[in-house]
């Protein structure tokens, strides 16, 4: 048994056992944007993620300091949305409703790839407060 079957099976075992702490997040797949360049979306999917809520400055970059809303992690897999354009399967326009309704921008999305499916074993999402 090779690393990426370990790591495959790694996932799975936490993703069944976390099933009870995980909540339901709404995801909106960007799809482009309409005439006035307003943000198009997909149909929300409903998926279930490790919600984090962060409370400590995070720096992004090279003197990019922001202050992260929460973390997510999302332990089964996504399928890409196949718009142009895209970063697949999650893409920093897309858009995610934490369980208390609430939204922020993307800030980082991590992810080691899997060297079978080309996609991430897990998908590690950071989100930002929004810009009112």
């Amino acid at each position: 048994m090779g690393l990426a079957n370990t790591i495959r099976k790694g996932v799975a075992i936490a993703n069944s056992v976390t099933k009870d702490l995980q909540t339901e997040i709404l995801f909106y797949a960007w799809i482009g944007s309409d005439d006035e360049g307003k943000p198009k979306y997909a149909t929300p999917i409903r998926l279930l993620a490790l919600v984090e809520e962060k409370q400590h400055n995070r720096r992004f970059g090279v003197g990019q300091e922001t202050f992260p809303k929460a973390s997510l992690t999302i332990l089964s897999p996504l399928t890409a949305n196949g718009a142009l354009g895209r970063n697949e399967p999650i893409d920093p326009r897309d858009k995610v409703i934490l369980p208390n309704g609430s939204t922020g921008p993307i800030l980082d999305v991590k992810g080691m790839i899997d060297p079978k499916t080309k996609l991430p074993y897990l998908h590690e999402v950071t989100l930002g407060w929004s810009q009112v």
